[in-house]
């Protein structure tokens, strides 16, 4: 591959190409790691996002726990790339995607942020679909805020290229469970 929409094609091609009944059960095991890495930390406000195509699906988590506050992403602006943050209901958006109908948090108020991708390196960093919106997110975030890559073990662990604007995450998180990569995260 030479170029990074180039990789991101192959990517997405491979991740649509994973067996749907695989995805479903990988997903239902990363949400059981999800609900343990959340209890473990007492986090019960969460930033989520609700699947797209073939990604990792959270909506198990999410009806699981009711009483938690998730926060998911609208976009807000796409030049520069910019999300809000708020809660349920959601409806669609731009490109489809399932997003808040009011969304009021810039930054989003959260103790932990799971961040999509359709690929992680060792180090945490992301290739996402290229907007750049998690990366102008993340560069913002308070340091508090607990950052976990999501993605199936499939997506983990890749070759990538990384720039100077790209925003490592602190964890890593498939259906294998949970790998931190910042000490002290």
């Amino acid at each position: 591959m030479e170029t990074k929409a180039e990789y991101r094609a192959h990517l997405k091609t491979r991740r649509d190409g994973l067996p749907a009944d695989a995805r479903a059960a990988w997903s239902r095991s990363l949400c059981q790691h999800l609900e343990r890495l959340c209890r473990e930390r007492r986090c019960t406000r969460i930033g989520a996002f609700w699947p797209f195509g073939s990604e990792v699906d959270l909506r198990p988590a999410v009806a699981s726990h009711p009483g938690w506050h998730w926060f998911f992403p609208k976009v807000a602006s796409t030049h520069p790339p910019r999300l809000a943050w708020g809660t349920e209901p959601l409806e669609k958006g731009h490109w489809g995607l399932l997003e808040p109908a009011l969304a009021l948090h810039f930054l989003p108020p959260v103790q932990l942020l799971l961040v999509p991708g359709l690929a992680f390196d060792e180090g945490g960093h992301r290739l996402g679909y290229g907007r750049g919106f998690y990366d102008a997110l993340l560069a913002k975030l308070p340091e508090e805020v607990l950052t976990v890559g999501v993605g199936f073990e499939a997506q983990m662990h890749l070759p990538m290229p990384v720039e100077p604007h790209d925003w490592p995450v602190m964890a890593l998180l498939s259906e294998r469970g949970l790998r931190l990569l910042k000490p002290g995260a």
